[in-house]
């Protein structure tokens, strides 16, 4: 079986990574995988990788045509993209298509239609796009259901688009999912799949596939010796937060630094991601680790730790939680989207009651408490990570999905 993998980066940011995770697996039980991609790394993997971008000429015609009409060059750019997808497809002959991310690579939706007319296609989602007007995450808005339009309250956002274009962008969503019943939906959590069924979604196929992990990779280390090769000296409890931009608000910045200013105990705070915490309470002592996109040094920043906080206020499934516990390092979150699948209480984490500071501060405060009292929940966390998150795992339930639409 051929299995082509349709995305917006190859191995950068989340979602890229759960979808290498997925090929890695793929690859390993004897599966062929190609990997159309905007933006390629550069590197050998084991999948075959075709850039999917479109010529210098083409991309400077469309930044000249931008400049006077938007919309006419998002048209001309669909244009061009669904032409070339389909010239790959055709050389390339995969037997299933598997669709990730695509609107990193600013690709309309419309590319379902090119990528439906020629195999079985599965659209892996990693977050709400497919379903709403142009947001990754809706928060409490419910628009996605009834119809996204110009009063969006989040139009600025990544990823961004004028209101104006918004309701448009809704129209032809619901337009592929009318033409194309037989569109198949993979989500790694059992939220994003609940909410998926709520918008267009509803007359599909959707189905629970967690994201996995190489355990190879990601694996548990002496936490002095971690945290020896980091620089990090205290004896004090230690709480990690990894996020590519601290101060992004989806992230729950302003979660963190409430709960952070509320602690009572004294503890180190390690950071991984681009930003800087500023926190005033003489209890919380900062370590800044910068933005770092090595796994080996992601895996000792999470083996320093004795928990991971994750204030995210809404979330698929993170893979900076996954990466977490699977590392034998519990976590402090939340009880919103995947979150509910990962961490669970006295086995891989603690779980807010709600969500606001107040509540992750009692949290954090709770994990402070049992790991003084050496309640530590590392080997809990590993020994769920080796029953459910190994790549193979995922690779089959996939192989099966593809196995039965084929």
């Amino acid at each position: 079986m051929h299995i082509l993998m349709l995305s917006d980066n190859e191995t950068r940011g989340g979602a890229a990574v759960g979808a290498s995770n997925l090929a890695i697996g793929l690859t390993q039980i004897g599966v062929k995988v190609t990997r159309l991609v905007n933006r390629a790394d550069g590197k050998n993997h084991a999948w075959q990788t075709v850039p999917l971008k479109l010529s210098h000429q083409h991309r400077f015609m469309l930044r000249v045509m931008e400049k006077f009409s938007p919309k006419i060059a998002t048209i001309f750019d669909t244009y061009l993209t669904k032409k070339r997808l389909n010239k790959l497809l055709v050389e390339l002959k995969p037997d299933i298509i598997n669709v990730h991310n695509l609107h990193g690579a600013n690709w309309s939706p419309a590319l379902i239609e090119t990528c439906l007319n020629y195999a079985p296609t599965v659209w892996t989602l990693h977050d709400m796009w497919s379903f709403t007007g142009r947001c990754a995450y809706s928060y409490d808005c419910q628009k996605f259901i009834s119809g996204c339009d110009d009063t969006c309250p989040t139009w600025h956002e990544r990823p961004a688009l004028h209101p104006k274009r918004i309701n448009a962008a809704w129209q032809l969503r619901q337009k592929i999912f009318a033409k194309y019943p037989d569109l198949v939906a993979a989500c790694p959590s059992r939220w994003l799949a609940k909410t998926a069924k709520q918008g267009m979604w509803h007359r599909h196929r959707v189905e629970v596939i967690s994201h996995n992990l190489p355990l190879d990779v990601y694996i548990p280390l002496e936490r002095d010796l971690a945290r020896h090769a980091l620089g990090i000296e205290t004896s004090m409890p230690v709480g990690l937060v990894v996020a590519h931009d601290l101060m992004e608000r989806r992230k729950g910045i302003n979660y963190l630094i409430e709960a952070l200013s509320k602690i009572n105990q004294p503890m180190t705070v390690v950071t991984l991601g681009q930003g800087k915490l500023l926190i005033e309470n003489k209890n919380i002592h900062l370590h800044a680790l910068g933005y770092i996109d090595h796994e080996r040094s992601k895996v000792l920043a999470y083996n320093s730790a004795d928990f991971l906080i994750h204030a995210a206020p809404v979330d698929n499934l993170p893979s900076v939680v996954l990466e977490s516990i699977v590392c034998g390092t519990p976590v402090v979150g939340f009880p919103i989207g995947g979150m509910i699948d990962m961490v669970r209480p006295n086995q891989t984490g603690w779980l807010a009651d709600k969500v606001d500071g107040q509540s992750l501060a009692m949290t954090i405060e709770r994990a402070i408490t049992d790991v003084r009292q050496n309640r530590i929940l590392r080997q809990s966390c590993r020994a769920i990570a080796e029953s459910e998150y190994a790549l193979t795992m995922q690779a089959k339930q996939y192989y099966d999905l593809f196995q039965d639409l084929a």
